[in-house]
C-alpha cells in the first residue's frame, strides 16, 4: 500500500490533476494545509483526501510535522506537489515497487524523476533534466534537513531511482512563479548572507563541504564560490543555454534559462542589500505649529506601510488637509496615520472599476481645488512645497506634471530614464482613464492608468523624492503585479482595437505597439544604462537598470503565456 502527503496553500488550479493521477491505486491522500483562502479544501474533499491544516512553519518544517503526526498507514509513503501529476508510466513503476515484500525491497527510497513544463513546453535540457527528487520511501525512515529553502531529505539506507518522469506543471502561471522565486530567493540570500552552513542537526542536514558527495560539493560551490563571482546570473544563463544545451529545446528553452538567470540576479541583489542594512528616512520634527499654506488635499493610498509612512506624513504639515486611503492593513498604518493628523478611509476593491483613487475622486467631497495623488514611499521637499504655495493659487491649468528622484539601494539615481507623473490634478477635471478589467491583478489601485483632464496641463519643476524602504522583496513583489496587468492590458487593447488607444500619449501609443517585442527589454536596458548615463549610477544604475529588463521580460512572458492558454477543464472524480 501507498500513503501520499501533499503540502498546500492556495491550489485550487493545480490540486485537481494532480489528485487525478493519485485516484484509484493509493490508501491514504494527506493534504496538509497553511491556509489556503481557496477552494483547495473543497478540491481535496472531493477526491477523498484528508485534509489538515498547520499554520506555516516552514518548507522543511512543514513537512518533517506531517511525516512525525500524521496517520500513515501504509509501508510507502510518497511527497509529491500539487502542481506535479504522477504519471500511468511512473504509477507502473510505483506498483512494481508496492508488489513486494517491504523488507525484500534492499532501497530504503527511490529518487524519483521531474518533467518541467514551461509555457506549455516540456524542458528536456538546460540542466533540468533529468530532475532528481527522492520522493518515494519507506514509512519512518525519513526526514528533511533543517534549512529554511532548498531542503533535501534524508534517508535511513540506501536509495534507487525510478526512470519514467512526473509532470511539474503550475497551472498558476508566471506570476505565481516569479512571486515564488520572490520568495526563495530572500531565504537563499539570507542563509548566504549570514554564512550558514546548512546543516544545523549534523545527523540531519546535508553538510556543505569540497570533498563530500555530489550534492554536498554542489551546495559548497553555491554558498562558497558561486555568489562571489562578478556576474553569476550571466554564468547561470551560459551554463542552462549552452553547457546543457538548453538551446535544444528552442524557444521554450531560451527563455527558462533567461528565468531561472533573473531568478540567481536577484539572489546576489539582496545579499548586497542585507550587506546595506538601509534603516527608513527620518521624520520631520515639527515643534511649533505649521501654517497651512498650500490649498491642496493629498490622498496617500496604503496598504502596511509602517516603514514608510512616518516619514512622508512629516513632510506634509503645510498641506490643507492629508487623508490616508487604506486596503485592508496589517501593521501600524492606521496607527501611524492618527500619530500625524491625518484622516483615515478605508477601501475595499471588489476587482472591478473604479479602483482606489477614481473611488476617492468619485465619493468624496474635497474641499480644496487641488489633490495631489502621493504614494506613502514617495517625500515631499520644502522647494515643492514652496513651489506650490506660490504657483497654484495663480494657476488656470487643470493638472500638474510631476518629476521624481528615484532612490534604489541607499543611493539616488542621477541619471537613467527620467520619471514624470500627472499626479496633481484639479478637482473636477477628471479623473484617471477608465478600463473595464475583471481581477486582471490584485492591484487595487491605478498605477498606470493616466488621468484624463480636460484643459491644459502645467508642470512643477521642484522633485519629489521616491524611495521604498520596504527593500527588494516588496519591489518584485509589486513589479510582478504589475506586469500582470499590463500583459492582460496588452491583450485587451488588441482586442478592442484602435478605439481603445484614442487618449493615449505618444508614448503610451509606442509603448503597447512595442511591448511583446523580443527587443523592448535590451533597447531599455541600453538607453537608460548607456544612452541615458544611468551606467554613472554605479552597481545600484546598473542593478536598477537590470531590474527593468526583467519587467519587460516579465510582460512579454506573461503576454506569450495568455497568447497560449486556453480553457482547460480541470478533471473531476469520477471522470
Amino acid at each position: 500500500m501507498l500513503d501520499v502527503l501533499i503540502i498546500t496553500k492556495n491550489e485550487a488550479e493545480n490540486l485537481p490533476a494532480c489528485l487525478a493521477g493519485l485516484a484509484g491505486w493509493t490508501n491514504r491522500v494527506f493534504v496538509v494545509d497553511s491556509g489556503s483562502t481557496d477552494a483547495t479544501e473543497e478540491i481535496a474533499a472531493q477526491w477523498g483526501a484528508e485534509f489538515r491544516h498547520h499554520d506555516w512553519p516552514g518548507y522543511a518544517a512543514q513537512k518533517n510535522w506531517a511525516l512525525e503526526n500524521l496517520e500513515f498507514e501504509s509501508d510507502w509513503i510518497l511527497i509529491v506537489d500539487a502542481d506535479e501529476v504522477v504519471t500511468a508510466e511512473l504509477r507502473l513503476q510505483i506498483e512494481d515497487v508496492l508488489a513486494k515484500d517491504v523488507e525484500e525491497v534492499p532501497e530504503t527510497g527511490f529518487h524519483l524523476n521531474r518533467l518541467f513544463m514551461f509555457l506549455g513546453r516540456p524542458i528536456r535540457h538546460c540542466g533540468y533534466f533529468p530532475s532528481w527528487n527522492l520522493r518515494l520511501f519507506k514509512r519512518g525512515k525519513a526526514r528533511y534537513e533543517d534549512r529554511s529553502v532548498h531542503e533535501h531529505m534524508f534517508i535511513d539506507g540506501m536509495a534507487g531511482y525510478l526512470s519514467e518522469p512526473m509532470i511539474h506543471d503550475d497551472r498558476r502561471g508566471i506570476e505565481h512563479s516569479i512571486s515564488k522565486h520572490n520568495d526563495y530567493s530572500s531565504l537563499e540570500a539570507t542563509e548566504i548572507a549570514k554564512g550558514l552552513d546548512s546543516v544545523r542537526l549534523p545527523a540531519a542536514g546535508l553538510e556543505s563541504n569540497l570533498f563530500g558527495n555530489t550534492l554536498a560539493r554542489r551546495r559548497w560551490f553555491k554558498q562558497r564560490v558561486y555568489h562571489l563571482l562578478p556576474f553569476p546570473w550571466v554564468f547561470r544563463f551560459l551554463y542552462m543555454f549552452f553547457w546543457r544545451r538548453g538551446f535544444l529545446d528552442g524557444h521554450a528553452g531560451f527563455r527558462f534559462s533567461l528565468f531561472i538567470s533573473a531568478y540567481e540576479f536577484l539572489i546576489s541583489l539582496k545579499i548586497r542589500e542585507i550587506g546595506l542594512q538601509l534603516q527608513p528616512r527620518p521624520v520631520i520634527e515639527h515643534p511649533e505649529p505649521v501654517e497651512k499654506d498650500i490649498p491642496v488635499t493629498v490622498v496617500v493610498p496604503v496598504l502596511n506601510e509602517e516603514r514608510n509612512l512616518p516619514a512622508c506624513l512629516s513632510r506634509l504639515a503645510r498641506f490643507a488637509r492629508v487623508i490616508v486611503v487604506d486596503s485592508g492593513s496589517t501593521d501600524r498604518t492606521r496607527e501611524i496615520a492618527a500619530e500625524y493628523g491625518a484622516e483615515f478611509v478605508d477601501f475595499r476593491w471588489d476587482g472591478q472599476f473604479p479602483k482606489k483613487r477614481n473611488w476617492m475622486l468619485r465619493n468624496h467631497e474635497f474641499e480644496t481645488d487641488w489633490i495631489l495623488f502621493l504614494d506613502a514611499d514617495e517625500y515631499v521637499s520644502e522647494e515643492f512645497c514652496d513651489e506650490l504655495a506660490k504657483v497654484l493659487p495663480e494657476s488656470d491649468h487643470s493638472g500638474m506634471w510631476l518629476t521624481y528622484h528615484n532612490h534604489f539601494m541607499g543611493r539616488y539615481m542621477r541619471h537613467g530614464e527620467a520619471f514624470t507623473k500627472l499626479a496633481l490634478i484639479r478637482y473636477g477635471a477628471g479623473e484617471y482613464e477608465r478600463i473595464e478589467e475583471d481581477h486582471w491583478s490584485h492591484l487595487d489601485m491605478e498605477v498606470h492608468e493616466h488621468p484624463v483632464l480636460e484643459g491644459t496641463i502645467g508642470r512643477i519643476s521642484a522633485p519629489i523624492d521616491h524611495d521604498d524602504y520596504k527593500g527588494l522583496h516588496s519591489y518584485i513583489r509589486k513589479h510582478n503585479e504589475y506586469s500582470s496587468w499590463e500583459a492582460r492590458r496588452y491583450i485587451k487593447l488588441l482586442e478592442q482595437g484602435s478605439e481603445a488607444r484614442t487618449h493615449f500619449t505618444r508614448r503610451q501609443r509606442f509603448k503597447y505597439r512595442m511591448l511583446r517585442s523580443w527587443w523592448l527589454a535590451p533597447a531599455h536596458f541600453f538607453s537608460s544604462w548607456i544612452l541615458k548615463l544611468g551606467i554613472l549610477d554605479g552597481r545600484a544604475g546598473f542593478a536598477f537598470a537590470m531590474l527593468k529588463v526583467i519587467y519587460f521580460f516579465q510582460i512579454r512572458l506573461k503576454i506569450i503565456e495568455l497568447e497560449l492558454r486556453d480553457d482547460e477543464v480541470a478533471p473531476k472524480p469520477g471522470s
